[in-house]
Protein backbone atom coordinates (compact mmCIF):
# COMPACT_ATOMS: atom_id res chain seq x y z
CA UNK A 1 0.00 0.00 0.00
CA UNK A 2 0.91 3.63 -0.81
CA UNK A 3 1.35 6.20 1.70
CA UNK A 4 1.95 6.96 5.39
CA UNK A 5 3.06 9.49 7.14
CA UNK A 6 5.12 12.19 5.25
CA UNK A 7 8.29 12.05 6.24
CA UNK A 8 7.94 8.10 5.18
CA UNK A 9 7.13 8.21 1.85
CA UNK A 10 6.82 5.16 -0.12
CA UNK A 11 5.24 1.41 0.05
CA UNK A 12 3.83 0.40 3.65
CA UNK A 13 3.82 -3.49 3.95
CA UNK A 14 0.65 -4.47 5.35
CA UNK A 15 -0.39 -8.27 6.29
CA UNK A 16 -2.46 -9.76 3.63
CA UNK A 17 -4.97 -11.42 6.23
CA UNK A 18 -5.60 -7.81 7.48
CA UNK A 19 -6.34 -6.64 3.64
CA UNK A 20 -8.86 -9.00 3.96
CA UNK A 21 -11.05 -8.29 6.44
CA UNK A 22 -14.28 -6.64 5.82
CA UNK A 23 -14.57 -2.61 5.37
CA UNK A 24 -16.48 -2.25 8.64
CA UNK A 25 -13.63 -4.91 10.73
CA UNK A 26 -11.28 -1.81 9.68
CA UNK A 27 -9.38 -4.27 6.67
CA UNK A 28 -9.88 -3.08 3.17
CA UNK A 29 -12.10 -5.40 1.69
CA UNK A 30 -10.49 -7.47 -0.46
CA UNK A 31 -11.19 -10.98 -1.42
CA UNK A 32 -8.93 -14.15 -0.37
CA UNK A 33 -7.98 -15.19 -3.67
CA UNK A 34 -7.22 -18.84 -2.30
CA UNK A 35 -10.52 -19.28 -1.22
CA UNK A 36 -12.35 -17.38 -4.01
CA UNK A 37 -10.24 -20.01 -6.37
CA UNK A 38 -11.69 -22.85 -4.19
CA UNK A 39 -14.52 -21.77 -3.89
CA UNK A 40 -14.90 -21.54 -7.77
CA UNK A 41 -13.12 -24.95 -8.43
CA UNK A 42 -16.16 -26.13 -5.79
CA UNK A 43 -18.42 -25.20 -8.56
CA UNK A 44 -16.91 -27.21 -11.06
CA UNK A 45 -17.00 -29.66 -9.29
CA UNK A 46 -20.98 -29.33 -8.48
CA UNK A 47 -21.13 -29.19 -12.37
CA UNK A 48 -19.73 -32.53 -12.39
CA UNK A 49 -22.11 -33.83 -9.82
CA UNK A 50 -25.29 -32.16 -11.36
CA UNK A 51 -24.44 -32.17 -14.94
CA UNK A 52 -23.78 -35.36 -16.38
CA UNK A 53 -24.85 -34.73 -20.30
CA UNK A 54 -22.81 -31.95 -20.53
CA UNK A 55 -19.65 -32.58 -22.63
CA UNK A 56 -17.74 -30.95 -19.50
CA UNK A 57 -18.51 -33.81 -18.02
CA UNK A 58 -18.18 -36.47 -20.82
CA UNK A 59 -14.91 -35.61 -21.29
CA UNK A 60 -13.19 -35.24 -18.11
CA UNK A 61 -14.96 -38.60 -16.92
CA UNK A 62 -13.80 -40.38 -19.79
CA UNK A 63 -10.33 -39.39 -18.97
CA UNK A 64 -10.22 -39.76 -14.51
CA UNK A 65 -13.37 -41.41 -12.99
CA UNK A 66 -14.83 -43.49 -16.02
CA UNK A 67 -16.91 -45.23 -12.72
CA UNK A 68 -18.92 -42.07 -13.13
CA UNK A 69 -17.62 -40.97 -9.68
CA UNK A 70 -15.70 -37.48 -9.31
CA UNK A 71 -14.54 -38.03 -5.48
CA UNK A 72 -12.39 -41.92 -6.27
CA UNK A 73 -11.05 -40.68 -9.95
CA UNK A 74 -8.47 -43.02 -11.29
CA UNK A 75 -4.78 -42.94 -10.52
CA UNK A 76 -2.57 -41.30 -12.98
CA UNK A 77 0.99 -40.38 -13.82
CA UNK A 78 0.39 -36.97 -15.11
CA UNK A 79 -2.70 -35.62 -14.81
CA UNK A 80 -3.38 -31.81 -15.81
CA UNK A 81 -3.21 -28.96 -13.57
CA UNK A 82 -6.63 -28.34 -14.26
CA UNK A 83 -7.79 -31.70 -13.03
CA UNK A 84 -5.02 -31.64 -10.10
CA UNK A 85 -7.36 -28.44 -9.18
CA UNK A 86 -10.61 -30.11 -9.73
CA UNK A 87 -9.42 -32.59 -7.71
CA UNK A 88 -8.04 -31.15 -4.44
CA UNK A 89 -11.36 -28.81 -4.59
CA UNK A 90 -13.32 -32.68 -4.82
CA UNK A 91 -11.59 -33.82 -2.06
CA UNK A 92 -11.89 -30.68 0.53
CA UNK A 93 -15.80 -30.62 -0.41
CA UNK A 94 -15.95 -34.66 0.02
CA UNK A 95 -14.41 -34.23 3.44
CA UNK A 96 -16.92 -31.38 4.71
CA UNK A 97 -20.40 -33.48 3.57
CA UNK A 98 -22.78 -35.36 5.08
CA UNK A 99 -25.23 -37.67 5.54
CA UNK A 100 -29.09 -37.05 5.20
CA UNK A 101 -30.22 -40.24 6.13
CA UNK A 102 -34.37 -39.78 5.55
CA UNK A 103 -36.74 -42.94 5.48
CA UNK A 104 -33.11 -44.54 5.08
CA UNK A 105 -33.60 -46.97 2.57
CA UNK A 106 -30.81 -45.75 0.46
CA UNK A 107 -28.23 -46.10 2.99
CA UNK A 108 -25.99 -49.41 2.85
CA UNK A 109 -24.07 -49.10 5.75
CA UNK A 110 -21.72 -51.54 5.18
CA UNK A 111 -20.42 -50.26 1.75
CA UNK A 112 -21.19 -46.22 2.37
CA UNK A 113 -18.70 -43.84 3.95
Amino acid sequence: MVGGKESNRGWNMLAWDWLCYPKGMGGLGFRDLRQFNMALLGRQVWRLIICKETLYYKVLSAKYFPDGDVFNPRSMDKPSFMWQSIAKAASILHAGFGWNVGNGRNIKIWHDN
